[in-house]
């Protein structure tokens, strides 16, 4: 009589086993999602297999403790189908790791948070591409603002507050009016970026060009011409509206709230504090939000918005990289090498290419496509707003600029990550079929 039961019970297998059978025949390419003896990892289990693979929601008969022959096969088909998948899942963990561990982050658990939005690229993308870091940190940023709401709400409640305000708005008159530029001559200074921005073939040019960074960032030009911008902008040797930083010359006090565009010079305490706290991803290293407005209408007020002599030294250097950057203009002949390697670099550019041919050709062209097309013929406002965003980043977590090849590194990196923005805006375009091929050109690639 007792045959029944046995035979019952010898039929049915525990669903982990069965899942980590599947799991194994996966083979390589899921190590980051495995534990050591090669099976998933709990968290794998359940915040992939489970709700995303298995989708026990909508098939309960996975979710028993111990499941029959069938219902095993089925499991281990639906798991092992998904391989391709859970190996691009598996690639995109490890590359959202290594941008977290980029961007300072350590709030929350890695596999908690992000395994589900691993797994949904991996669907969505395949697997990621070398250009899919900025996907990446785009998607870190959404995961921890998210979590990170409630320090928003704190600054908007202390800045409603009348004291608060009245008391920040009489620190930033204090602080505007101490900013006078001195009367030291800026040609040294503009003559040895020359060497900063041009090559160093061999040890000794490399180390002689360290030496004079080192000497240009102690130099007081940057602050000086910073400060020329606050009252007098006859002395400058360009326009701070014509380089977009600012939508008034001379520069007009900033407010504590408000603020009367998004130009880097017109941003307001409060919306310059925001976007400190949007874009970190450890608030837990941020000073206190009082702490932090104070801090900000002294970085608002001085020089270029920057507290950092290296940082304002760096804005000036993207500044004469700028001025070379023209990636429509095939006779424009950079003055410098490293701004040379940057517009070679952007007129290989695939939609670089079709604008040229878009213009040559006089083919019409969708506004979103004029507006990309507008960038890039006057490449450098979008390419200093973005290092002004970089270089304000920096300041506030006191993130140095006085190694040259990394301040090189940055001057590139920023006409990638606009350039990369401008293809991004085309392919979203293209995605959702508002661009149409018009004329002979087709769509930009």
């Amino acid at each position: 009589m007792s045959a029944g039961p046995e035979v019952a019970v010898a039929v049915r297998q525990p669903r982990r086993a069965v899942i980590e059978r599947a799991w194994r025949r996966i083979g390589p390419g899921v190590e980051v999602l495995s534990a050591d003896d090669g099976g998933p990892l709990s968290r794998t289990v359940k915040r992939i297999i489970d709700p995303l693979v298995l989708r026990l929601r909508a098939n309960t008969k996975y979710s028993a403790p111990l499941v029959t022959a069938d219902v095993a096969a089925e499991m281990h088909q639906v798991i092992v189908g998904q391989a391709a998948t859970l190996r691009a899942t598996a690639e995109w963990f490890d590359l959202l790791k290594r941008e977290r561990r980029r961007l300072r982050i350590t709030t929350g658990n890695a596999q908690e948070l992000y395994f589900p939005v691993c797994f949904e690229l991996a669907v969505g993308r395949g697997a990621p591409a070398h250009e899919d870091r900025e996907a990446a940190e785009r998607h870190l940023r959404d995961i921890h603002s998210d979590r990170d709401r409630t320090a928003i709400e704190v600054l908007n409640q202390h800045v409603g507050d009348g004291a608060v305000v009245a008391a920040l708005s009489a620190q930033l008159v204090r602080s505007w009016r101490d900013v006078r530029a001195g009367d030291q001559i800026t040609g040294p200074f503009l003559a040895g970026l020359s060497t900063v921005l041009g090559r160093a073939d061999g040890h000794n040019a490399a180390a002689a060009r360290q030496r004079v960074w080192s000497a240009l960032v102690a130099d007081a030009t940057p602050y000086n011409l910073g400060a020329a911008a606050h009252r007098d902008c006859s002395t400058l040797p360009w326009s701070i509206v014509d380089l977009g930083l600012s939508s008034v010359e001379p520069q007009s006090t900033p407010s504590v709230t408000g603020g009367d565009g998004d130009r880097p010079l017109d941003r307001s305490v409060v919306d310059r504090v925001r976007a400190t706290m949007r874009r970190a991803m450890d608030r837990d290293e941020l000073p206190d939000v009082p702490l932090l407005c104070a801090e900000e209408v002294d970085r608002c007020c001085a020089p270029w918005g920057l507290l950092a002599e290296d940082k304002q030294a760096t804005l000036i250097a993207g500044i004469e990289v700028s001025a070379d950057l023209a990636p429509l203009d095939e006779s424009a002949q950079p003055r410098h090498d490293l701004s040379g390697q940057i517009q070679a670099r952007l007129r290989k550019e695939a939609y670089v290419l079709h604008a040229r041919r878009y213009l040559v050709a006089g083919v019409p062209v969708h506004p979103r496509q004029q507006h990309v097309i507008d960038d890039l013929a006057a490449f450098h406002k979008p390419y200093l707003n973005r290092l002004w965003a970089r270089l304000h980043g920096r300041d506030v977590w006191q993130e140095p600029c006085t190694d040259v090849d990394d301040v090189r590194a940055v001057l590139a990196g920023v006409a990638r990550s606009v350039s990369l923005d401008h293809r991004q805006r085309i392919k979203s375009m293209l995605e959702l079929q508002v661009v149409r091929t018009r004329g002979a050109g087709g769509p930009w690639g």
